[in-house]
């Protein structure tokens, strides 16, 4: 096992940090890295800021240049779009630019390639945690004004058009914009939305010449993806008329808590800016208050979707329902419930067949998959949130015990994309490593964890 406390001068946290600094190296393509060699060739939204933490020790100004790139792509309402695709790139992607069909809406910059939605808004609680890493603050003072203006301009994006009610919880209209692509729970909405097969436009899945099909999301998924992008791209992503009679309307436990943490930390990089930071004090309250008023569920003592258009919650348990902690939402009682469902079967597994922290979907749900995208699968970004969430509610074993388990798999297996909740695999399987190998979040935050 690793331990936590390895000193860097160790031999095997030395190899660690030279092999994540080689993918990292390996990964750059122009002025940002992209997340993987093949299966992600272009710049994705939440990969950036997990990517720019593994830069920010030694090599600053790259991790600066990794969230100048990506706002590049900001739209002129404040949207941050999940892909930002580059003319450098030689890898082929479905779906790509001319699919997303961006060009000539207004909103979107005129010289630069984006698609048409966006992933759960990092980037606040990133600016903030490189300005505890920067080498010289007084430097790149300027670096982080214009940063934090971007960064506010998309927060009040999140606010303004994706929570109409002003409830303080921001909807996502994508399972895309979850970050956590292809959960079980999706399939709650999905089964919920009518549609014709012919008003899914013809397209080939590019991801299956990469990945093998039992790791990645089925095809009946699939269809659904693109059925919602056509919606989209049908109404030129005109926000808010697109989204009034829109069928996936859905306010996430995680992408709310990544927001209200990205709030506070808006708070205090205003401050030390001198800037006026009056409406994300509104924001950051009131989004603590709707997290545990909408979307916590009392009976499994975790937090979970609201479907907005069926005006149901839906009750699956996913790591996304324990972010909350990460900006302090819960209270003692439910903190404690949540650590009892972390060491519990649901995601801990059994003495007979224990599981890694922490499975991306409760070990027992009905849609669970160990090798599937998001299904059940760790993932080292989830972990990495978690020991942030963990540490600030004041429980430093668990904490502890996420970052062992996250970089036990990385050990083990390599800088994977996701892995096997699974410690003891199934016979005959040799890696417990899945999706895309040399994966540029895992080295960044396996980095950032080790303190290189």
């Amino acid at each position: 096992m690793v331990n936590s406390d390895l000193s860097l001068e160790e031999p095997e946290t030395k190899h660690l940090v030279v092999a994540a600094k080689k993918v990292l190296r390996n990964n750059i393509l122009g002025t940002f890295t992209k997340p993987a060699p093949t299966l992600y060739p272009h710049q994705w939204n939440w990969d950036a800021g997990f990517i720019a933490l593994g830069y920010a020790r030694s090599d600053f100004r790259q991790a600066c240049n990794e969230l100048t790139s990506l706002f590049r792509g900001q739209w002129s309402n404040g949207m941050l779009p999940q892909i930002v695709f580059s003319p450098e790139s030689r890898g082929k992607y479905f779906p790509g630019y001319r699919f997303w069909n961006t060009q000539g809406v207004p909103e979107k910059p005129r010289n630069t390639r984006t698609s048409g939605i966006t992933m759960p808004p990092v980037h606040g609680f990133i600016l903030n945690r490189l300005l505890q890493l920067a080498p010289d603050t007084k430097v790149y003072r300027p670096y982080f004004r214009r940063m934090f203006k971007r960064i506010l301009l998309l927060h009040r994006y999140c606010y303004n058009f994706r929570d109409p009610e002003r409830e303080g919880l921001a909807f996502i209209c994508h399972p895309w914009e979850s970050g956590m692509d292809n959960l079980p729970a999706w399939e709650d909405v999905f089964t919920r939305i009518n549609f014709d097969p012919s008003e899914v436009p013809p397209y080939e899945r590019l991801d299956l010449e990469h990945v093998d099909a039992p790791y990645r999301p089925r095809k009946q998924s699939y269809d659904r993806y693109i059925y919602l992008v056509n919606r989209l791209r049908e109404q030129r992503y005109r926000e808010p008329e697109t989204l009034k009679n829109y069928p996936f309307q859905v306010q996430e436990p995680m992408f709310n808590a990544i927001l209200s943490y990205s709030n506070e930390a808006l708070l205090e990089l205003g401050q030390w800016l001198g800037l006026d930071t009056g409406e994300v004090s509104e924001w950051e309250t009131q989004t603590k208050r709707a997290l545990n008023s909408k979307l916590w569920d009392k009976q499994q003592g975790i937090y979970v979707s609201y479907d907005r258009v069926h005006q149901r919650h839906i009750p699956v348990a996913t790591a996304g329902g324990l972010m909350p902690l990460l900006c302090g939402a819960p209270n003692a009682e439910q903190t404690a419930r949540m650590i009892s469902l972390l060491e519990s079967a649901r995601f801990a597994g059994t003495s007979e067949n224990p599981a890694w922290l922490c499975a991306s979907t409760a070990l027992d749900e009905p849609g669970f998959d160990p090798c599937r995208y998001w299904r059940g699968p760790v993932w080292i970004n989830m972990n990495w949130l978690l020991y942030h969430g963990m540490q600030r509610s004041g429980h430093p074993a668990m904490a502890a015990r996420l970052r062992s388990d996250a970089l036990e798999l990385v050990r083990r297996y390599g800088f994977w994309e996701y892995y096997n909740p699974w410690k003891n695999l199934p016979p005959g399987e040799t890696t417990g490593g899945y999706g895309s190998n040399n994966f540029s979040w895992t080295a960044a935050l396996t980095l950032d964890w080790l303190g290189a």
